[in-house]
């Protein structure tokens, strides 16, 4: 058998959303754009959300938004992917990392306001929920507040995510999400923001279009192309209507994964604030790298695509080079122990029972 890490679920309904925005003569944003944003917006309860032609143009539009640039520094984790961190650093923005916690592999409150007293004119903090795990918003905006600090929530991954039964991306600050082709609703390539703040969805509006404001040519903002084709936004407006069955059947995985290896690995640690993990991403924990690189080899030979965690950013080779950063053993203790299994709305059940029976399999004969 062979087991993708990830495979999408398209079916006639995206083929015809497509051929639509074909037919239409129309083919860069436009109405079905303003849809999706609709679709998006409603199914979060987000009063504002602007779609984006992917999640790293999000990320950077909310970094404008929020006037970050040459020299300030933001709070930021070690442990996520490259473009939280990219796109502050193409901006001339400092990034200033913090240790995750080693259960849940998000950020502690508490070790940012550690980070933070250290840095008292950090401008902002970007917090990231890792494998589509929702953070400790209430904690970590307690902190922000404590210290001045602006927040972005770069939750690509957590798309339909839960917080004390409120889905992620409804609050005031900017919430940043990727429809990238291994997400759980995707565009293929296509990202947005949403927040409460209509002030601030607006700027965002203008910089994903070069910072044009109401009249054409005139540029009332810094911006850069950011915009998505009507060609994506069919994809993801087709797809938000299946947000919730895809979730269930990512819970349904998870679950399956969880009660099979419960006794061979460990997992990433689910907080009680968190009423609904995405399970974007599947990781579990061997005891060290070496056994970790052991059970990769085994799964990829049995044909099973895994993936190895993202290294932290302090161990990515170019940041190393020009920033001096610090030690963050947390960060480096779970990058040395996870490795992601397949996980995806195309799956299916026996696909993940062959995953499970081959993970079984490598611990029973060592």
């Amino acid at each position: 058998m062979k087991v993708p890490w990830s495979r999408p679920e398209l079916t006639q309904a995206e083929t015809q959303a497509v051929d639509r925005v074909l037919e239409s003569g129309w083919l860069g944003m436009g109405e079905v754009t303003e849809a999706a944003e609709s679709a998006i917006g409603k199914y979060l309860g987000a009063r504002n959300c602007v779609f984006f032609n992917n999640g790293t143009s999000a990320l950077m539009a909310a970094y404008l938004a929020k006037d970050w640039g040459p020299g300030d520094e933001i709070l930021v984790p070690t442990y996520t992917f490259a473009a939280t961190v990219n796109s502050l650093v193409v901006m001339g923005c400092r990034p200033v990392l913090i240790d995750c916690d080693p259960g849940t592999m998000n950020l502690d409150p508490v070790e940012i306001g550690k980070v933070a007293r250290k840095h008292p004119k950090a401008k902002g903090l970007v917090f990231v929920d890792v494998g589509g795990l929702p953070s400790d918003l209430d904690g970590i905006r307690d902190v922000a507040r404590d210290h001045h600090l602006d927040l972005v929530e770069d939750a690509a991954e957590a798309f339909g995510g839960e917080y004390r039964n409120e889905k992620v991306g409804i609050r005031k600050h900017a919430t940043i999400f990727s429809f990238h082709i291994a997400k759980q609703v995707t565009a293929v390539e296509g990202g947005a923001i949403t927040t409460s703040d209509k002030a601030l969805a607006e700027r965002c509006r203008r910089i994903r279009s070069h910072g044009e404001g109401n009249r054409k040519y005139i540029h009332s903002d810094i911006g850069l192309n950011l915009r998505p084709t009507d060609m994506q936004s069919a994809i993801a407006l087709a797809q938000v209507g299946r947000a919730d069955a895809f979730l269930q059947r990512h819970q349904d995985y998870a679950r399956r994964y969880i009660d099979g290896l419960r006794n061979v690995v460990d997992f990433q640690a689910i907080p009680d604030y968190v009423t609904q993990p995405t399970w974007m991403i599947f990781q579990i924990l061997t005891k060290n790298r070496r056994e970790r690189d052991r059970l990769d080899r085994h799964l990829n030979a049995a044909g099973i695509d895994t993936r190895m965690a993202f290294p932290p950013i302090h161990q990515q080779p170019y940041l190393k080079r020009r920033y001096k950063f610090g030690s963050y053993p947390n960060a480096d203790a779970v990058f040395d122990r996870v490795i992601s299994l397949p996980m995806g709305n195309g799956l299916r059940e026996e696909e993940i029972d062959y995953v499970i029976d081959q993970t079984k399999s490598f611990f029973r004969t060592g």
